[in-house]
Formats: structure tokens, sequence, C-alpha cells
């Protein structure tokens, strides 16, 4: 009996760890998820009722910030504008420059995705004041990392150049989280999303107007 008792309990505690283990994981896979959802909406927004010659702000001169110098497309960071928070029937009024990056939580100090946004009536750039946490600081973060493409899905890697940083239409993010589980060690997961931005580059089309009366 206390054979077999013993044999009950090591299968049932195996089998809780178990279900534990997945639990936490499928947790961390959805919260990786929501991450990585919302950097995407936001990204796809870009360029939306964005006119280059009423902008004060290099910033908010072209869908992916490609005139101010600390805000250029790079492996590990994207900036990009337009009206992707409207909440208004106002065209154009909200314009604001959205990115993501890798940082530290300023509370404890851990990895996660830094948002920043800033409005284009926002004065001069600047990244620190304007960046808040987006991601859960529970969740390891080891690596968050952009890719660029053209429309025809060409690499764009030329990113100090305005004229090739205007020709991107399609952003690839990975994310890669890491959690260790007990036995069954460290786990890393890599999430991947390609977005394909949905605005036209303000920069290049003849567009009349925001309200596209034309």
């Amino acid at each position: 009996m206390a054979v077999v008792g013993g044999a009950i309990s090591l299968l049932v505690g195996t089998a809780i760890q178990a279900k534990l283990i997945s639990s936490v994981r499928s947790s961390n896979t959805e919260t990786s998820r929501s991450t990585l959802e919302w950097m995407t909406e936001r990204i796809r927004n870009a360029g939306l009722n964005l006119q280059p010659s009423v902008q004060t702000q290099l910033r908010c001169k072209d869908m992916v910030v490609a005139q101010d110098t600390s805000l250029l497309p790079t492996t590990t960071s994207v900036y990009v504008s337009g009206e992707m928070l409207n909440t208004n029937t106002v065209a154009g009024d909200e314009d604001t420059t959205i990115g993501y990056y890798l940082g530290s939580d300023p509370v404890t100090g851990a990895a996660v995705v830094m948002e920043y946004r800033q409005a284009c009536s926002g004065g001069a750039t600047s990244i620190s004041t304007n960046s808040t946490p987006l991601s859960s600081p529970k969740l390891t973060i080891t690596s968050l990392s952009f890719s660029y493409y053209d429309a025809n899905g060409g690499a764009v890697t030329s990113l100090s150049s305005a004229t090739q940083i205007r020709k991107i239409r399609i952003i690839s993010i990975s994310l890669t989280v890491q959690g260790s589980e007990g036995r069954s060690g460290v786990q890393t997961e890599t999430l991947t999303r390609y977005v394909l931005l949905r605005n036209p580059e303000a920069n290049a089309n003849n567009w009349l107007d925001i309200n596209e009366n034309f």
C-alpha cells in the first residue's frame, strides 16, 4: 500500500507540475501575443492623414520616420507617424509619432517593450520623456527586432537614407521571450508578425488633401 500510494502521489505530483508549467507557458505566450498585436495594429496605421507640408517636426514628415536622425528605423527600434489613434472626425488634427524599442522597466529594471508616443505638436523630440512600458515586467523578454521590406518584398537595409526608408511597405516584428520552468529548464519562444502598412507614403503620393476630396 505504501509503494502504491507513493507511486500515485508521484504521478499526481508530476501531472500537477506539468499542468502548472503548461499554464505558465500559455500565459506567457498570450501576453507576448497581446504585446505583439498592440504594436502591429498601431504600426499598420502609419501615414494616416499625414501631410508633410504642414508638419513642423521632422519626425512627422514621413510614414516611417526618415528625417529625424534620432528616430530612424533600426534593427532594434522603429518609429512611425500618422493619426493612428484618431478619436474624432477631424482628419489630421491628432498626428502622432509612435515607436517601439526594448528598454528597462522604471520600477523593476526588467527588460520590457517600451512605447514612445509624442504628438506632432509636442515640441522637440524626446524619446525618454515620452516613453512608457508596454509589456509586463513579469514577462522575460530577451530581444525585440525589426526587418524592413519594400512593396515587392525586397529587403530595405539602407536605413539612413530618406529615399530608401520611404520605400518601406512591410515591417517584420520579432519578439523573443524566455521563462524558466523547473524541470523543463529555460524555455525560449520567438513570435513574429509581418505588418503591411495600409496607408500611402505621404511624400510619394499626389493626394490633394487629407479628406481625400479629389
